[in-house]
């Protein structure tokens, strides 16, 4: 019988349920407090330091949970024969990379990516309302909310099965940098256009380019008010998060002064609207684009961060002060922070993040430089349990793991959405966090170990796991064969005698009785369940 995605959610709500999961994990490495163990939503964060006895790790592994959504089948051994150093450098240049077959089967799966922004407004309408305020019935294919979710789902699906996996983690990451609220006003539409034109674009290139382009994101200037900001009455929104959040950092040395000055330099800067032609009828030819507005500009003279602008800049006031603060040294050392933090540790190693700062600096901000300082690095190599899996990594690498065929990724959207990470869906410019603390507490862990069950089970709506055929060539057969084959193939290496004999006696059985269905199924879970693959 078919799962339906309902089915799916109830059970990411209540598979804890389930006999010796919860106590079992809880178990392994260290015990959290007794709170850890209620059901209750809760934001406590659990203090997870890695135990002494996890393990030793693999620069292999180590790169392919950091570069990509961790391994499929094969990529251990593929990265094995050719190197990590050759491996790292080919994930660089994602251009060079033949990605066309999935890039051809999600343009069919999902023709909004594709669409400009006037053709979204246009073909995706609000829907209309009867005299009573009620939503008039129509398809809901053709909503914003279609949008919305093929932006979500596509992600999924290239993070599951592209090959260019770097460029879908850095895509990840300059997301969250550049956070914006896809629910906001007209970012139901605009978001998918700053995803392919503004992150997607300038991922790898340098970084004043991509800020540019931010700054000139129809769903920027929406997501942060300066569609409002205009002479006379202006809205210090973006003008704030473009130093804090985008380049300087919160100390990069800006005063409010600084901020008030930069918002008079952005007024003007905003989005064309659809126009009304008629009662009932909408132009929305030329809808969604920036547009820089004159009239609504205060031309006159400015200091900003120690620059003088004359009177009379026009939209180059702004555009004069976004490549200030792209070469800006505090740009320079918070962006490599940031990424030696997202690739690295939690705890960023502070010569590694001078190198990166200086490759940054002495390239003009080429993010692919800084990239490989980071990812060459000594400290890279040998960072193994130093990050923990987000919701998406944990979510996409569990099924990547399992070796999942998906036709539909709606219901894992939604399961990464459960665990508190959605996509596109922080309410704050600050986006998600990226540390561990953040991650580990009692209603996150619930969800990962229910996903983990469910998993498991093969209950993914419209994919198919099959746990059997990964085994038939190693002939595994009693429950100890079964127990190395799993953690080999989903760890990529042993783990303590202790938690090996965990998982034998959590299947309530000895270890050469013959491994069967039922039993398989909750071998596979409790490894994805443990500590041991929460490590990233």
């Amino acid at each position: 019988m078919q799962l339906t995605r309902r089915d799916f959610l109830k059970d990411m709500a209540f598979a804890a349920a389930v006999v010796g999961l919860p106590s079992w994990t809880t178990e392994l490495d260290e015990t959290p407090p007794m709170d850890m163990m209620s059901l209750a939503t809760s934001s406590y964060p659990w203090q997870w330091t890695p135990s002494a006895d996890i393990g030793q790790g693999n620069p292999i592994i180590t790169t392919l949970n950091r570069i990509s959504f961790g391994p499929r089948p094969g990529d251990f051994e593929r990265v094995q024969a050719m190197g990590v150093d050759a491996y790292i450098d080919e994930q660089l240049y994602p251009e060079k990379i033949d990605d066309s077959a999935l890039e051809q089967k999600i343009a069919q799966i999902y023709p909004t990516l594709a669409i400009s922004a006037a053709d979204l407004f246009k073909n995706y309408p609000q829907p209309t309302q009867d005299a009573n305020g009620k939503d008039i019935p129509s398809s809901q294919s053709n909503r914003p909310q279609q949008v919305i979710l093929e932006l979500q789902e596509a992600t999924v699906m290239r993070a599951l099965f592209s090959q260019c996996q770097l460029q879908e983690i850095l895509v990840a990451f300059w997301s969250n940098h550049f956070s914006i609220f896809i629910g906001k006003n007209a970012d139901k539409w605009l978001k998918t256009v700053d995803d392919r034109e503004v992150i997607r674009k300038h991922a790898f290139g340098k970084f004043g380019d991509l800020l540019l382009a931010s700054a000139s994101s129809p769903a920027m200037l929406v997501y942060l008010d300066n569609v409002l900001n205009v002479k006379g009455v202006p809205n210090e929104n973006y003008a704030r998060e473009i130093m804090e959040l985008h380049s300087l950092g919160v100390n990069g040395g800006y005063t409010q002064k600084d901020v008030a000055e930069l918002a008079r330099a952005f007024t003007g800067w905003g989005v064309t609207t659809p126009k009304r032609v008629a009662d009932v009828l909408m132009d929305y030819a030329g809808a969604g684009f920036f547009q820089f507005d004159a009239k609504k500009h205060d031309d006159g003279a400015k200091r900003i961060l120690g620059i003088d602008l004359a009177k009379g800049g026009g939209i180059d006031d702004a555009r004069k002060i976004i490549d200030v603060l792209a070469h800006h040294p505090s740009t320079a050392k918070f962006i490599s922070t940031k990424l030696v933090r997202w690739f690295v540790s939690d705890n960023p190693p502070a010569a590694l993040v001078d190198r990166a700062t200086q490759t940054f600096s002495k390239t003009d901000g080429d993010i692919r430089a800084v990239l490989a300082t980071i990812l060459h690095s000594d400290d890279f190599e040998n960072s193994f349990a130093q990050k923990i899996k987000k919701p998406f990594e944990l979510v996409v690498s569990a099924l990547r793991a399992v070796d999942a065929q998906l036709d539909d990724t709606h219901a894992i959207a939604l399961a990464i959405r459960a665990m508190g990470q959605g996509l596109f869906m922080h309410l704050t410019p600050d986006g998600y966090p990226d540390d561990g603390v953040a991650w580990i507490n009692p209603s996150t862990l619930l969800a990962r170990w229910n996903y983990a069950l469910i998993l498991g089970a093969n209950k993914v709506p419209r994919g198919k796991i099959d746990l059997q055929a990964a085994m038939k060539k190693s002939n595994v057969r009693t429950i100890s064969d079964a127990v190395d084959f799993w953690t080999n193939s989903l760890l990529h290496r042993s783990i303590p005698a202790k938690d090996r004999q965990k998982l034998i006696d959590a299947l309530g059985a000895s270890a050469n009785v013959p491994i069967d269905a039922t039993r398989l199924s909750a071998l596979v879970a409790l490894i994805l369940a443990s500590p041991h693959f929460q490590y990233r």
